[in-house]
């Protein structure tokens, strides 16, 4: 049987989305975009690339589309353009779903389109303990998103916590244009740190992520690609939707300001709006819930 996975969108998730086509039975062809081949190249081995957004680049990936013949398509994205694209792939079957975005999550929603097909197993939660070699923080998010980045001291606090409690050395990830701003982090924290920003492809950072003992994280790419690769994982939260974007598997944990969100609503829309709502953020318990995960 051949099935076809439909994912575009951003970095993360598209790494959100990467536990559910694990577990689909039959090894799937990966439809997206160079983004989504940068980050699955190593697990899987066939792709159809839409490569830009031009017309003439969606005309040929449809065309694409036809020539595999699938017997299921899983439309992952869901969306009206991913839909008319589906419906002319000529598929035996197509499966997706629209979506309130407000009312699931997103690990919610990707069920309700995979389990229907019968093609799916269980979801891998099996847990290797990781070597205690470094923690990464990914303390940036794009310059577009300013509102996910904590103020300054929240991160010394961090990794003062971090420090007393494993002694590692830090790893700071994040793009090349926050490579400025990551290092005026890196400068403040306890302990040995080094800045990766802007300096690791995506195959790299998946890599360095799978490798890590910890990543302490802004809602971000980084944070969903350490879920995936069953890294304990704790995703900050602030500006976005905790309940939507949280980071897969039970080796990760959301934190948010809950002085600023007492009644524990995260915020509907995603405002990139500069807020005072990581304050009071703490990652204590967080860290005691996880604990099963430190060797």
């Amino acid at each position: 049987m051949k099935i076809g996975v439909l994912r575009f969108s951003a970095l993360g998730d598209l790494a959100l989305a990467l536990p559910f086509i694990r577990a689909l039975k039959v090894k799937p062809v990966i439809l997206t975009m160079p983004l989504g081949r940068a980050l699955l190249g190593d697990e899987f081995e066939r792709f159809v690339v839409l490569e830009d957004k031009s017309v003439t680049a969606w005309f040929r990936f449809v065309l694409a589309l036809r020539r595999e013949r699938f017997d299921a398509l899983i439309d992952l994205q869901s969306n009206d353009r991913s839909r008319l694209i589906t419906r002319f792939a000529g598929a035996g079957r197509v499966y997706d779903r629209r979506f309130k975005a407000h009312v699931y999550s997103a690990v919610e929603a990707w069920q309700k389109i995979i389990e229907p097909s019968g093609l799916t197993g269980p979801l891998d939660l099996t847990f290797v303990p990781k070597p205690r070699d470094y923690i990464v923080l990914n303390t940036g998010s794009s310059p577009a998103w300013r509102s996910k980045r904590l103020p300054d001291a929240k991160w010394r606090e961090i990794s003062a916590v971090l420090h007393e409690r494993f002694g590692l050395p830090f790893i700071l990830t994040g793009s090349a244009d926050e490579r400025e701003y990551v290092d005026g982090i890196a400068g403040q924290l306890a302990g040995r740190t080094e800045n990766r920003a802007g300096q690791t492809s995506i195959p790299e950072l998946k890599r360095l992520l799978a490798g890590a003992y910890l990543t302490v994280s802004t809602d971000s790419a980084a944070m969903q690609i350490s879920a995936a690769m069953k890294t304990p994982t704790i995703g900050l939260f602030g500006a976005t939707n905790w309940v939507r974007s949280a980071p897969f598997g039970p080796w990760s944990r959301v934190v948010y300001d809950k002085a600023f969100y007492p009644d524990g609503v995260p915020p509907a829309v995603n405002t990139r709006e500069c807020r005072r709502c990581y304050d009071h953020i703490d990652i204590a318990e967080a860290l005691q819930n996880l604990s099963s995960y430190f060797t």
